[in-house]
């Protein structure tokens, strides 16, 4: 009768972790290869600097903003109540530096903006001129500030959406922030009348259906092709694992029932 050692001998040995992940390492290769292939060029994600009209809207609205706001804030301080001056202060500190941002930006894409209020804005502070000192201010200055910021959030937000330019996109991130800001303080005044803002504009079509892949011929055999090789590839590697298993059964079933690893009886 043969000894432990000599059966043992007789065993082959177990592929080794290196021999039994080839297949795999072999897939995502081909994986790897084909996603690559199929990935889209350097010129679908190109940023551009170029300044399109409604960037040119985005300069001039935030511009305009702060040559009424700036104003509306320093007579807030003169004529508001003790919470209306800290909210008019803050505002007037925050356009004057979003201003000094947005001329900079300007000059650097050549996109002129304005130097000089709307004529709506220009009634807007003439209104608050005329209003009495005290609460009759603080109602007028709440109402007309809370109001044009809501206008300017939506188109800001609309053209933060959809800008192309590096720098508009995080120009219009920070004036967006700021407007936010903004509307906030002027709520927490208590004299917002919400029932007299504009109702939000919300569509109610339908979303559009998803745009189609629009694959060309040959990246559709590409595709099928990494189908094919993966689910080849997958079919494999459990045949191989089934095999392994199977192999491993078979040596302990094989292996005599009086055999202990470590010494043998004769």
């Amino acid at each position: 009768m043969r000894s432990a050692s000599e059966f043992a001998a007789l065993e082959l040995d177990p592929p080794s972790p290196l021999e039994r992940s080839r297949p795999l390492v072999r897939i995502l290769f081909v994986v790897v290869a084909v996603l690559t292939l199929l990935a889209p060029g350097s010129a679908s994600t190109a940023q551009t600097t170029a300044v399109s009209p409604t960037d040119s809207v985005l300069l001039t609205k935030v511009r305009q903003a702060g040559l009424w706001e700036m104003p509306s804030g320093m007579m807030a301080m003169q004529k508001g109540s003790p919470l209306v001056k800290e909210v008019g202060f803050a505002i007037m500190m925050d356009h004057g530096r979003l201003d000094v941002a947005t001329r900079a930006l300007s000059a650097k894409l050549n996109s002129p903006v304005p130097d000089q209020p709307s004529d709506e804005q220009r009634g807007w502070l003439l209104e608050e001129m005329n209003a009495a000192p005290g609460p009759a201010f603080d109602r007028v200055f709440a109402n007309r500030l809370r109001a044009a910021h809501g206008q300017v959030f939506a188109v800001l937000a609309q053209l933060r959406a959809g800008t192309r330019n590096d720098d508009v996109r995080a120009f219009a991130t920070v004036g967006n922030q700021a407007v936010m800001r903004h509307m906030t303080m002027l709520e927490s005044t208590g004299m917002v009348d919400y029932t007299a803002l504009p109702e939000p504009a919300v569509s109610t079509t339908a979303a559009p259906a998803g745009a189609p892949l629009g694959l060309d011929t040959s990246q559709i055999a590409v595709v099928a092709a990494l189908f094919l090789l993966v689910g080849g590839g997958l079919f494999y590697v459990l045949r191989q694992i089934k095999g392994n298993r199977n192999r491993g059964r078979t040596r302990t079933s094989s292996r005599p029932a009086g055999v202990r690893t470590g010494g043998s009886h004769g």
